[in-house]
């Protein structure tokens, strides 16, 4: 766990964090703004300190649901007629893992899909496990407690500010619950920051398939869940990212999202002469003139 808490930076500050004398807390060594971050059974991470009111209300509802999780889900996957290891093995299989990578999961929950990350980085991989919910993070904790030939960590954080230096990760996984984020932009962001260049992102959640929302059993599930109704959140995605593909899955309630980080962001050559003309023509001038003929 100590070597664990080695690799930590603070969310905020993105200083390096310091183990305290009696190991109860991680210190930043931010000057202009120290912040402290508890150790306890799983070290909390959590920034801001006073989560936004969308994010609170799900650390709540997720820190008392924390019993009958697990069932509830698997309820959902069958009122859906989506077999659900399958299913969870297609979504861990987009990320492309190897034994020995360095993964990170975002809002893990009870470890239902972790359970797959860990067996494809087994072994000699290392997991890290993230969720919000102190009590949904402890069931994952304690179901992987004998696993062996990997290294398997965990702490309570928000997914918009992550503990890590830029291209810490071989991959990065997050499915089901960014449409809650306050920030989801940001998380966004922060998932392809701490990912290496190459490196695989996915990201998952509720969103019907456009082509069956005015399906009568589809038009039920989106007025008993509002999330269901939720757009594919396309604008929120980084910049500097290619091979991005999405496609339902789980009953065509839930998309996927996977994409790669790129160095840097692309570009299109507005300049290159259109070939076999006589005038000089390209998509700048073409896109001048249809400004001026449209102001």
């Amino acid at each position: 766990m100590t070597q664990f808490f080695d690799q930590l930076i603070c969310p905020k500050t993105r200083t390096k964090l310091v183990l305290s004398a009696d190991g109860k807390t991680l210190h930043n060594s931010s000057q202009e703004e120290p912040i402290s971050y508890d150790i306890n059974n799983i070290v909390d991470l959590v920034y801001p300190k006073e989560l936004f009111e969308q994010d609170r209300k799900e650390q709540v509802a997720y820190n008392d649901a924390h019993l009958r999780y697990d069932r509830g889900v698997s309820w959902v996957f069958e009122s859906l007629h989506a077999n659900e290891a399958a299913t969870r093995k297609a979504m861990i299989g987009l990320l492309k893992l190897k034994p020995g990578m360095k993964v990170l999961e975002v809002g893990a929950g009870t470890g239902k899909d972790s359970a797959y990350i860990i067996e494809k980085v087994t072994p000699g991989g290392h997991a890290v496990l993230s969720d919000l919910s102190p009590a949904m993070l402890g069931h994952a904790k304690e179901k992987f407690a004998d696993k062996k030939d990997v290294q398997i960590d965990y702490f309570i954080g928000n997914g918009a500010y992550l503990p890590f230096e830029d291209n810490y990760f071989d991959a990065v996984f997050h499915f089901g619950g960014i449409n809650t984020f306050s920030e989801r932009a940001k998380a966004f962001e922060e998932f392809n920051r701490v990912v290496k260049v190459g490196g695989r992102v996915v990201v998952g959640d509720e969103s019907v398939g456009a082509w069956l929302r005015d399906q009568k059993t589809y038009q039920i599930l989106m007025d008993a869940n509002p999330m269901f109704a939720d757009q594919v959140p396309l604008q929120d995605l980084p910049k500097n990212v290619k091979d991005v593909k999405l496609q339902w899955i789980f009953g065509n309630g839930y998309y996927v999202l996977d994409f790669k980080k790129t160095k840097k962001a692309p570009t299109v050559n507005v300049n290159l002469q259109i070939p076999g003309k006589d005038f000089k023509d390209n998509w700048k001038l073409r896109a001048e003139k249809n400004r001026k003929k449209n102001p």
